[in-house]
């Protein structure tokens, strides 16, 4: 698979008034059409019910969802933020895991979400195959446009009205919980600005028990962070770094998509990690045990030593 195609936008142009510059990353490029056996759904507030009433209908066949924010902190790693000042001579590995959350709580509260990246998948890694603008089917993948595009498009989806949709589908509902898994990939990250979401903007919890409870309490207790899987991998085995990284040394197919990747192609990358580690190193013994472990969080136990 070398590259993703997106589907074109609504005509209606965007609306709305930028952040200060100086709070966001350089601006998102537009949405780009590609070519190829993925297809990214673009959602905008024209289609918001439609596309999640799509999602919620799928469910109960692709059970596994993975979020992917695309967000306005520009930290040196790509999948978080830190952007929260950090003091001297300190680093963020050797901070007790509530000074962690802390600065993490900083800069989801500080920074706006840009897109969310959904990708469903079933226990194989398969990808819902729907039809596609133009005619013909695609495996398809969703990104929800949470900030005016500047190469036009359709309207900004608010985020108290994605936060709307997402409980009046059911897309987030009680009813989903033991049935739906929900992964990310550093989670504190993104399920943290998804939480931001679900919750209309207001501040996160003030405490990172609270934020588990919190992420308990909308998602269940299904809940993996990719990162923290792949810490707990045989010792002999590393897999550390950016997403892209991960998704390269695992033959990921999203990983031959021409970059720069939007939320979109990261959810989708991030699903084919997780599901790649799931099926390699956790076939006979099950991921079950690392549900609800978020990375910076818990420490994970010492790798396991290979037999």
């Amino acid at each position: 698979m070398s590259s993703h195609r997106r589907a074109p936008a609504p005509p209606r142009p965007s609306t709305g008034v930028l952040p200060p510059p100086s709070l966001l990353r350089p601006p998102l490029p537009p949405p780009r059409r590609r070519v190829d056996d993925v297809f990214v759904r673009l959602v905008w507030a024209e289609n918001l019910m439609s596309e999640l009433t799509t999602i919620r209908a799928l469910l109960p066949r692709y059970p596994y969802i993975t979020v992917h924010a695309e967000h306005g902190c520009a930290g040196e790693d790509e999948d978080d933020g830190l952007v929260a000042a950090m003091p001297p001579g300190v680093r963020l590995d050797d901070l007790p895991e509530a000074a962690r959350y802390a600065l993490a709580k900083i800069d989801v509260d500080a920074f706006p979400v840009l897109q969310l990246g959904l990708t469903l998948c079933d226990a194989h890694g398969r990808l819902p195959v729907l039809r596609a603008p133009g005619g013909g089917a695609a495996a398809s993948v969703w990104q929800v446009a949470l900030f005016p595009s500047h190469g036009g498009g359709g309207t900004a989806v608010a985020m108290k009205s994605l936060a709307y949709a997402l409980f009046a589908t059911g897309v987030v509902s009680t009813a989903t919980w033991g049935k739906v898994t929900w992964v990310a990939y550093g989670g504190l990250y993104h399920l943290g600005f998804l939480l931001k979401v679900l919750i209309g903007g207001a501040p996160l919890p003030d405490t990172w028990d609270g934020f588990m409870a919190a992420l308990r309490a909308y998602l269940g207790g299904k809940v993996f962070d990719v990162r923290y899987v792949a810490a707990r991998l045989p010792t002999e085995v590393t897999l550390k770094g950016p997403l892209a990284s991960l998704a390269s040394l695992l033959g990921a197919p999203a990983a031959a998509a021409r970059e720069p990747w939007q939320a979109g192609e990261k959810s989708l990358a991030a699903c084919q990690v997780f599901m790649r580690i799931k099926g390699l190193y956790f076939a006979w013994d099950g991921i079950d045990m690392h549900a609800g472990c978020i990375h910076g969080l818990h420490t994970p136990p010492s790798p396991p030593e290979s037999r």
